[in-house]
């Protein structure tokens, strides 16, 4: 009853400073007060439409912009500790037919940087797909990815694959509804991706995350 289509989201550190973040939750009462059915746990439920709540208030992969699966699972299938600890999440469920298959892999390839992997079989009626980031750093686009900054500190993000995409920047401060979570300075950083940069219809997204040398 507390959950979150949050499956594959993540947050990092370091450096001392928190670069993406989860939302977390919100006051409870004013939602119930203001007559918002927080409660429903069905695919087309109010509950979803909230930032803190869906998917696309996360940083996780996002297909055609739909919703995820609400019933469904994202198991860790693969988990190692060395040399290079990895982890495997199998999503495949939780975006049903609009992909035939989906992992995302995080691995930790130094002590000052992680690569997340995500590998995709596309459906047949596949048409997007979207990269998504919650941040609160500022964000500066590269030829290449961006340049974080935040409380002195910065951070790269680097797209390794596909080539040819660029991020995009929304602002969600204010958030997109009256009654979501106000968090300052946030940002949702997306790298959105059309269906035929995959022209086998496997695709690999990989985005390395790293300080500046």
């Amino acid at each position: 009853s507390h959950g979150n289509l949050d499956a594959g989201s993540f947050v990092f550190e370091l450096n001392g400073v928190r670069w993406f973040i989860d939302p977390g939750s919100q006051d409870y009462n004013e939602l119930e007060q203001a007559g918002f059915d927080l409660w429903g746990q069905c695919q087309d439920c109010e509950r979803w439409t909230l930032l803190t709540k869906g998917n696309q208030g996360h940083s996780t992969l996002t297909v055609d912009d739909e919703r995820f699966i609400v019933n469904a699972k994202a198991s860790i299938v693969d988990f190692k500790t060395s040399p290079v600890p990895e982890a495997t999440i199998d999503m495949t469920p939780i975006f049903k037919s609009h992909v035939k298959s989906a992992t995302r892999k995080f691995i930790k390839d130094t002590d000052h940087s992680i690569t997340i992997e995500d590998q995709i079989v596309l459906g047949d009626s596949t048409k997007n797909l979207t990269w998504g980031l919650m941040t609160t750093a500022e964000v500066i686009t590269t030829s290449d990815g961006a340049l974080l900054k935040q409380d002195g500190k910065e951070l790269n993000l680097k797209i390794s694959s596909p080539a040819g995409v660029r991020i995009s920047t929304i602002m969600m401060d204010p958030p997109p509804l009256k009654l979501d979570k106000r968090i300052s300075n946030l940002k949702r950083i997306e790298i959105r991706i059309p269906a035929y940069f995959f022209a086998d219809g496997k695709g690999t997204i990989k985005v390395r995350l790293t300080s500046p040398e």
